[in-house]
Order: C-alpha cells, then sequence, then structure tokens
C-alpha cells in the first residue's frame, strides 16, 4: 500500500499542525516525515511492545519496538498516523 501526495499531506497536517494525537492499536497505519508514500501497520501492542511491518511487498518481517520509546524517542517522533477517514473507503 502507498498512499497519494494528497494522503500524505493530510496526515502530516493532521500531525503537526492540528496537534492529532496519537494511542498506537493493532490495526492502525502510519507513515513518516519523509519524502515518501510508504505505509506501515502496527500489528499488535502487547506486553510493552509495539508490533509492526511495512505494508508494500511480499514481506512477513515484523519489526519490534519498546512501546515507551514508539512515539518519543529516536525515530518516534517522526512517526505519522493515517487515521481512517484520510484513506478511501
Amino acid at each position: 500500500m502507498k498512499l497519494t501526495e494528497m494522503q500524505k499531506l493530510e496526515a502530516m497536517a493532521l500531525r503537526f499542525y492540528q496537534g492529532l494525537e496519537w494511542k498506537p492499536k493493532a490495526g492502525h497505519l502510519y507513515t513518516t516525515s519523509r519524502a515518501d508514500l510508504e505505509v506501515y501497520e502496527v500489528v499488535k501492542v502487547e506486553g510493552g511492545v509495539v508490533f509492526t511491518r511495512y505494508t508494500e511487498g511480499e514481506t512477513d518481517t515484523v519489526s519490534e519496538w519498546p512501546e515507551s520509546d514508539f512515539l518519543s524517542k529516536g525515530f518516534g517522533p517522526m512517526r505519522v498516523w493515517i487515521p481512517p477517514f484520510v484513506l478511501p473507503n
């Protein structure tokens, strides 16, 4: 899955201009603040760990991130939630 440029722009505006807050949950989609259209999915949040996967291509690789750092440390603040209303039905 890839975002359109407008979807990326809307998600970025919600995060950085309107201050939309996000509590990651299974099934949530997110992107980054990089100049790309990539999408990642939160697979599950369990035992203090956030499990994510890249949505493009044929990969089953799941990455693990400490829940306490997922949005706040290192790369965390660069993650941008894609609320469902940003994507077409």
